[in-house]
């Protein structure tokens, strides 16, 4: 082979693989991923979740209640100055007066407060002593106990009123006149009453203001 031939042949060649080169680098350009995102599925909105409503808890109405015992006395209409007037009083004993401090200390006149009654003192200004009045409305039942209490402690009195409008007793040992008059309970208590006589005229005076 002559020197010409042989370069004509290395030249041949040369292109050869060249040309190989090239269209092993087009089949790769064809498989390269572009350069573009593809498009990607949207998200599909999830569906919102509703709270179902509740059911309103309503409150039973429940049974009313049993109404309140009756209590055994009734409120009194009166008050201490109209239980026995400053002018009563007066008639009564000059020396008298309202005793400032006074508070319901004997049996009789704790009683009458218990059951809605009001108990009222007046202050002998000589002798110190105190007159206690108390006044209730006591019902039926509560009426015939303190009549029992009355006759057992003491005497039936019937210079205080006629019976049966009004029944009267006096315990002597107590200083403690009773009477049970036109639904009321009247109680004078007061160590200077000594018989049944002593109590007539404030009797009198306090059963004529009812």
């Amino acid at each position: 082979m002559t020197h010409s031939s042989s370069s004509s042949f290395r030249r041949l060649r040369t292109a050869l693989a060249l040309t190989g080169t090239s269209l092993a680098l087009i089949a790769l350009a064809g498989c390269a991923p572009t350069n573009g995102t593809e498009p990607t599925a949207s998200a599909t909105p999830s569906s919102t979740a509703t709270t179902e409503p509740t059911a309103t808890a309503t409150a039973e109405p429940t049974a009313s209640e049993s109404p309140a015992p009756k209590p055994e006395g009734a409120d009194v209409d009166k008050k201490c100055d109209q239980v026995l007037t400053a002018d009563d009083v007066y008639a009564l004993n000059p020396n008298v007066g309202v005793d400032p401090d006074y508070s319901a200390t004997s049996d009789t006149a704790v009683t009458a407060t218990t059951y809605n009654g009001i108990s009222c003192g007046w202050l002998n200004q000589s002798s110190g002593e105190v007159i206690e009045v108390s006044l209730a409305m006591p019902n039926e039942t509560l009426t015939n106990s303190l009549k029992d209490a009355a006759l057992a402690g003491g005497e039936i009195v019937p210079t205080y009123g006629a019976a049966p409008e009004v029944e009267g007793y006096f315990s002597a040992g107590t200083g403690t006149a009773q009477v049970f008059s036109g639904g009321y309970w009247v109680a004078v208590v007061t160590p200077e009453m000594i018989e049944p006589g002593d109590a007539e005229r404030i009797m009198s005076a306090v059963l004529g203001n009812l």
